[in-house]
């Protein structure tokens, strides 16, 4: 799965939702990643606790933590497939991120748009924000739109004439817990004021989340998988995402530093997960 736009469009959310779904199919899912801000190369690696994100990347340690299932990182996405398939143990594997993955096609392919920006000026890179042609589209199984669909990127959805329908999710955001211990905490009483920081592919729809929820941010933003050093937070009380979470950890237990970050809920509709398991015909291994 992955996106053929760039910036955040809700895929960490949506892998860990999916394999949530599939373990209660029964299934044994796996995933693979490039591990993007790692040193890894071309793997595989199994991704354990004892891994650093400069080493496998932010995402990839935060998949393993959310989903408790194998992941295997390494620009080599094929080498890791083949390690996984050789331990003989799983029944299907996500390619975090892989849409752009010409080595491996995938038997099931998902793209996600983000409902808000969607397809911008509808030009590849460097003119505008698309690593593939909008025609794209037309070849996956599936087109995901994440967030509140707006009129504008409906109608560039219309114009782009898909095989079958888009299905629109909606991440909320879930539980508060603290950076250091990741114990759940209580969310801030509505009204208060935040400093927040952010860095995903999309850092503002954290923000309006936040904002959805009652809360007046004050929000920074960063390039997404920045590497945090101390001088780039605010001292004090901090919110942030669970991917700058990862990195921030560190940071926060030595000083004791009084941050938290949210965590992300996305449910699938069951038509969705049900369509999957028969297009993988992995209903036999249920």
């Amino acid at each position: 799965m992955g996106n053929i736009t760039l910036g955040g469009t809700g895929k960490t959310p949506l892998v860990v939702a999916l394999v949530a779904a599939l373990k209660q199919h029964g299934l044994r899912p796996a995933i693979i990643s490039r591990g993007y801000g790692g040193c890894i190369g071309a793997g595989p690696h199994l991704v354990t606790a004892e891994d650093k994100p400069d080493q496998v990347g932010d995402e990839p340690i935060l998949l393993a933590r959310l989903t408790a299932v194998p992941v295997v990182v390494g620009w080599n996405r094929k080498a890791g497939l083949t390690w996984l398939a050789e331990q003989g143990q799983y029944d299907v594997v996500i390619s975090d991120d892989g849409l752009q993955h010409s080595v491996i096609k995938g038997d099931v392919e998902w793209c996600l748009i983000d409902g808000t920006r969607g397809l911008g000026n509808g030009h590849c890179l460097p003119a505008g924000p698309l690593r593939e042609p909008v025609a794209r589209l037309r070849q996956v199984d599936q087109v995901l739109m994440t967030g509140e669909l707006q009129p504008q990127v409906a109608q560039q959805l219309q114009r782009v004439r898909l095989e079958q329908d888009y299905c629109v999710l909606t991440p909320q955001l879930d539980q508060v817990r603290r950076v250091a211990d990741d114990q759940v905490a209580a969310w801030p009483s509505v009204g208060t004021s935040l400093n927040a920081i952010a860095a995903i592919g999309n850092p503002q729809r954290f923000f309006n989340d936040l904002r959805a929820k009652g809360y007046t941010v004050e929000g920074q933003g960063f390039a997404d998988h920045h590497q945090f050093k101390p001088q780039d937070l605010p001292l004090g009380e901090l919110m942030m995402t669970a991917k700058d979470a990862v990195k921030c950890k560190p940071m926060a237990q030595q000083q004791n530093h009084p941050w938290l970050y949210a965590t992300q809920r996305l449910t699938l509709p069951e038509w969705l997960v049900t369509k999957l398991i028969q297009q993988l015909d992995l209903s036999a291994q249920r």
